[in-house]
Order: C-alpha cells, then structure tokens, then sequence
C-alpha cells in the first residue's frame, strides 16, 4: 500500500504542478499581450507624430504648389483670350478667313473620301 500512496503523492503533486506551470503560463501570456499592446500603442503615437510634422506639411505644401500653377494657367489663358478677342475685333475679315481655312483643312483631313452626289448623277 506505501506504493499506491507514494504514487497518489506524485500524482497529486504532478497535478499541483501542472496548475502552477499553467497559472505562470497564462501570467506570461497576459504579460506578453500586455507588452505588445504598449508596443503598437507607442508605434500609432510614432505614426500619428510622423503623420503631423512631415506628411501633413508636405500634402500642403503640395496642394499650394498645385493651385499656384491652377491660378497661373487660368490667368494665362484669360490673357489669350482677352488677345485674342482684340484680334478679332481689329481684324474682322482676317479673322473670318483663319476660321474659314482652318474649317476647311479641319475638314479635308477628317473627311472621307465619299462625294454629295453619287458618280452616276453628275453626267
């Protein structure tokens, strides 16, 4: 019988054991998420500052480049327009012929080759 009580003995304590090791694992693995959670958390504040000190800057700076060159183009264009209109109203018939010509090349260079009139009516 001291066998059979010597091995409960070691079953019992195996088991204690085995509940120690298990509480010490869960611990470590609550530690761990706790770590990893603190590391991403410090990571989105690195992100969150990068964000506003360089890209958030640079997207303005940007956006200023790009409505510069907007404001140059519109007012560029309005000057060939105002131009272009004071041209037209000097040269009245000169302008009427560039129109005409252009429409006429325009024409030619996108036209087929088809006639109004078929061959057969032209006799």
């Amino acid at each position: 019988m001291s066998q059979n009580v010597g091995s409960s003995n070691t079953a019992a304590g195996m088991r204690e054991d085995m509940r120690e090791m298990k509480g010490e694992a869960a611990a470590a693995a609550n530690r761990m998420s706790e770590d990893a959670r603190e590391e991403l958390a410090r990571l989105r504040a690195q992100v969150e500052k990068l964000m506003q000190e360089r890209v958030t800057p640079a997207l303005a700076g940007a956006a200023e480049t790009v409505q510069d060159y907007a404001s140059r183009a519109r007012d560029t264009i309005e000057h060939q327009a105002d131009a272009l209109s004071s041209t037209v109203r000097e040269r009245p018939l000169l302008a009427v012929g560039i129109a005409a010509l252009a429409g006429f090349l325009i024409g030619r260079l996108t036209g087929s080759t088809t006639y109004v009139y078929s061959s057969s009516d032209r006799r």
